[in-house]
C-alpha cells in the first residue's frame, strides 16, 4: 500500500494556465481527477515510462470527464494539451510507497536505456529534453 501522498489542484482556462509541458510525476501511482467545470481541449497526452526506450513514443490521448479519476505510474510521461475554451479543474493525488522506493526495483534508480527511435513530436518536452531543438522550435516565452 501507500504510506506517503501528496495533494494539490490544477486549473486551466481559457486566457490563462492553458497547459503542462510534458513530464513524470513525483510519484509512484498518480490519481488524477477532474473536477469539472465546462471546458474543450485540454485533453492529456500520455507517452511511455520513463528510462524505457520508448519513454517518449505516444501511447493515448485521455479526454477527462468530470466525475473521473485517470490512474497512472508517476514514471509515465504525460502533459496536457493546451485547453481551448472554458475551465478544467483537476485534484492531483500522488502517492508513494517508501518501501518501494529504497528498493532496487525503483525507477528512478534504473539506467536510462536507449531510445529505439526519434522521438514522437507529441512526446517532446521543452523544459526537460535538452535535444528539443534537434526536433521542434520552442515556443514563445
Amino acid at each position: 500500500g501507500f504510506d506517503g501522498h501528496h495533494s494539490f489542484m490544477v486549473q486551466y482556462k481559457s486566457g490563462q494556465d492553458l497547459g503542462l509541458d510534458m513530464h513524470t510525476d513525483d510519484s509512484d501511482v498518480t490519481f488524477n481527477i477532474c473536477l469539472g467545470r465546462n471546458f474543450s481541449g485540454a485533453a492529456l497526452t500520455i507517452c511511455g515510462d520513463s528510462r524505457s526506450p520508448t519513454h517518449r513514443q505516444f501511447f493515448k490521448n485521455y479526454e477527462h470527464v468530470r466525475g473521473r479519476a485517470l490512474v497512472h505510474l508517476g514514471a509515465r510521461r504525460h502533459g496536457a494539451d493546451d485547453i481551448s475554451a472554458g475551465e478544467r479543474n483537476n485534484l492531483i493525488v500522488w502517492n508513494s510507497n517508501s518501501k518501494y522506493r529504497s528498493s532496487t526495483g525503483y525507477i528512478n534508480t534504473q539506467p536510462y536505456l536507449k531510445e529505439e527511435g526519434p522521438p514522437d513530436p507529441r512526446c517532446l518536452s521543452y523544459t526537460h529534453d535538452r535535444d528539443f531543438a534537434q526536433f521542434l522550435d520552442y515556443p514563445p516565452g
